[in-house]
């Protein structure tokens, strides 16, 4: 018996679609950059449409950037030490705050990093000297249609592999409980509307007496009559 056929001896109940999200992070390279957007090679698809936030430099030159994917194209694939062919995307990301303060921090940025005459070119696309590692972070909204002690069902538009392991976060009771959880099994996509709509099993990871203790009250107050199994 798994861990996850013992967590399913606790009562699952029905929720009144609960909002919840995930916070999500993909590992990236930056190919060039300007002051209203950068592009980026990464191993994963990122939804076009889609906000994240990331950090560009180190320490002194440090700058904390946020936008909007733009683009995503698949650009070809990489072979792994391990033998394993996986795809690479190329992306453009367009910045937030273009004409505020934040662009005078990417400029000062791109003086440091980038040797040309920026005067003349100001809103010019650079190449970086190196593909320089970026981590984008995003939050992802998931609804809730199943609560129990030890995990959750979910429906949400990002399609996530078994065992992929997040930081979740839901409102109970005007409390935020957060847990890192791990994705249990993937049902095949509903469409609703024009969007896929995948549902998963989550299970809860590590969860404190404080934690177990919302999602009981939780569950008292608003979820009496609503038992799932």
């Amino acid at each position: 018996m798994t861990e996850y056929d013992k967590a399913r001896r606790h009562r699952r109940y029905s929720t009144p679609d609960l909002p919840g999200s995930f916070a999500h992070s993909v590992d990236a390279n930056v190919l060039n950059i300007s002051v209203a957007g950068i592009a980026v090679r990464t191993a994963t698809q990122l939804s076009v449409g889609r906000d994240y936030s990331f950090q560009l430099g180190q320490e002194a030159d440090l700058i904390n950037l946020s936008g909007k994917v733009k683009w995503c194209r698949l650009s070809g694939t990489r072979k792994l030490a391990e033998g394993d062919v996986v795809p690479v995307y190329e992306a453009g990301i367009a910045l937030d705050e273009v004409f505020s303060e934040k662009a005078a921090e990417m400029l000062q940025f791109l003086k440091r990093k980038v040797i040309v005459d920026l005067r003349s070119r100001i809103l010019g696309r650079f190449n970086v000297e190196t593909e320089d590692p970026v981590s984008l972070e995003s939050k992802e909204d998931f609804v809730v249609r199943q609560l129990s002690l030890s995990g959750i069902l979910i429906a949400t538009e990002s399609l996530r592999e078994p065992e992929s392991v997040l930081e979740l976060e839901i409102r109970l009771n005007g409390e935020l409980f957060r847990s890192r959880a791990r994705i249990v099994h993937v049902d095949e996509a509903e469409v609703v509307g024009e969007r896929p709509s995948y549902r998963m099993g989550v299970e809860f990871l590590q969860v404190t007496t404080e934690q177990l203790q919302l999602l009981e009250d939780f569950i008292q107050a608003e979820l009496p009559w609503s038992p799932s199994s």
